[in-house]
C-alpha cells in the first residue's frame, strides 16, 4: 500500500505506467531448485523462456491490481499482485514525485479494511482502464512501451475484482469478461 497526500493523485497516474513497464525476470535454463547430481534424472530441466515474441511464453502473466481509497487528507493506493517484493524495489526505483524529489511515500505489506476501487489492471506493455462509458473494448498505444485497454466497467467486473482474489481468479475472469466485449463482427449482430 502506498499513502499520498493531498493534491498527490498524479502517483496513482505514475504507478499504473510504472507497473506497466514491470516486467519480472525470466527464468534461466535449469532446474527449479539445486539438486545433487543423483537426483537430476528424476527431475525436469526447465527451458529457458525466450519472449522474443512479445508474449509471456505460456506461463502465468505477472498481473497487478490497483485499487484507491480517497480521503480528505489524501489517499491510499493498494497493489494486489503475486510476488509484491520484487514490483515494490521497482516502484521505488522508478517512481518520483512530479516536484523531482525522490517518491517519499510509504509502501506497506498489509491494507487496513477501508473501501478500495478497482483504478487499473497491469501486465508487462499493457494497462487495463475501466471507463463506464465505454460501450465495448477498446485500446490505444500511450508510448512506445505502454498500450492501454478501455473496458466498459460493470458493477460485476469491479465486484468481482476485490483486492482478496488470487490474481489466477483476477486473470481468469479478466480473460473472460474482455471476450464478451469484444463487439461482433458487422452484419453479425
Amino acid at each position: 500500500m502506498i499513502r499520498f497526500g493531498s493534491g498527490e493523485d498524479y502517483v496513482v497516474e505514475d504507478v499504473l505506467m510504472c507497473l506497466a513497464r514491470f516486467s519480472p525476470p525470466r527464468p534461466v535454463k535449469g532446474y527449479a531448485v539445486n539438486v545433487s547430481d543423483s537426483l537430476r534424472g528424476g527431475l525436469s530441466f526447465m527451458e529457458g523462456v525466450d519472449g522474443g515474441n512479445g508474449f509471456n511464453g505460456g506461463s502465468l502473466l505477472p498481473l497487478s491490481r490497483v485499487y484507491v481509497s480517497l480521503e480528505e487528507e489524501g489517499g491510499s493506493l493498494l497493489i494486489a499482485a503475486d510476488s509484491m517484493e520484487e514490483r515494490a524495489r521497482w516502484i521505488s526505483g522508478r517512481l518520483v514525485s512530479r516536484s523531482g524529489r525522490n517518491f517519499s511515500g510509504v509502501i506497506h505489506h498489509t491494507y487496513p479494511g477501508t473501501d478500495w476501487t478497482l483504478v487499473g489492471v497491469t501486465t508487462p506493455g499493457w494497462m487495463l482502464l475501466f471507463d463506464e462509458d465505454a460501450p465495448e473494448a477498446e485500446q490505444d498505444i500511450l508510448d512506445s512501451e505502454v498500450h492501454v485497454a478501455y473496458l466498459p466497467a460493470e458493477e460485476r467486473l469491479m465486484t468481482f475484482l476485490s483486492p482478496d482474489r488470487s490474481t489466477g481468479e483476477a486473470l481468469s475472469f479478466l480473460a473472460e469478461y474482455l471476450l464478451s466485449c469484444l463487439p461482433f463482427r458487422e452484419g453479425e449482430a
